[in-house]
């Protein structure tokens, strides 16, 4: 009877025993499944941590030429507004140059003024010490002197010329001295406010004033040039001047106002195109 169930018994104990030998199998499967992903997963994080070092050494030549591009364009800009600066003065400089021509026929016409009222001055002066000669046939009597208390009285100086009167007022601009320019170019205006040299002596004036480091007078002056000469050829240069008074003192509302009245009213000036580039800097 036991032997039997001893017989009974084997099959369950050799299934038992299979099934151990089949767990410990797939088990080390499974531990060797397991170290494989564990060995790839530390291969893809090796080779994302090398990617992201390589995207982080980019990133950072990047930041580094961005930089180095903002840089350059500070300088740029600041080279280039140096420089538009820089040929403003240098264009107002050859606007005067080319204007040599016209100031040497102005000292002609000065010296010709001089010249007329040295003639003139000798003429008045010969008739005065002549005695009153009657001439037979005619009611006609030569010029004397007329006579104040038995004294003759002395004829007077001749005034200058306004073309005389501008060129002693622009030899002491050309000497340096401005404030005595300045009241030579007033003195002119207050003769002759009408006369072709009139804008130009209200333009001296303002650049005297600026030289003087008045800039608050330069402007007024110049403010007359372009509203009461506006016709003339330094009307644009004055409202140019006006508005660079007023882009160094950084009032950008005014300068750019007046850079495109300058734009607007002078178009065929040459100093439009700066005026077109200070614009674009302003905004």
């Amino acid at each position: 009877m036991r032997g039997a169930r001893r017989l009974t018994m084997l099959p369950f104990v050799a299934l038992l025993t299979g099934a151990c030998f089949a767990t410990r199998e797939d088990m080390r499967v499974l531990q060797g499944d397991i170290a494989v992903l564990r060995a790839e997963a530390a291969r893809a994080d090796s080779a994302h941590r090398a990617q992201m070092r390589t995207v982080a050494q980019q990133v950072g030549a990047v930041s580094d030429t961005l930089r180095s591009v903002n840089a350059f364009l500070a300088r740029f800009q600041g080279d280039f507004t140096l420089t538009m600066h820089t040929f403003g003065q240098q264009l107002l400089t050859v606007q005067e140059l080319t204007g040599q021509s016209q100031k040497k026929l102005q000292e002609m016409r000065a010296d010709l003024e001089a010249r007329e009222a040295e003639r003139a001055a000798a003429a008045s002066q010969a008739a005065a010490q002549q005695p009153n000669v009657a001439v037979p046939g005619s009611s006609s009597v030569s010029s004397v002197p007329s006579v104040v208390n038995g004294v003759p009285s002395t004829p007077t100086a001749p005034q200058p010329g306004p073309n005389q009167l501008f060129q002693l007022a622009l030899s002491q601009w050309q000497a340096g001295r401005a404030s005595a320019a300045r009241s030579g170019f007033e003195e002119f205006l207050a003769q002759y406010p009408t006369n072709d040299l009139a804008a130009e002596s209200a333009l001296k004036i303002g650049q005297s004033w600026e030289l003087d480091g008045k800039m608050a007078a330069a402007d007024s002056a110049y403010q007359v040039v372009s509203e009461k000469y506006p016709k003339s050829e330094q009307a644009p240069t004055a409202i140019y001047k006006r508005a660079m008074i007023f882009r160094q003192a950084k009032q950008d509302k005014q300068a750019r106002t007046l850079f495109q009245q300058l734009i607007d009213k002078y178009p065929k000036s040459p100093l439009v195109e700066l005026a077109q580039d200070f614009l674009k800097q302003l905004k």
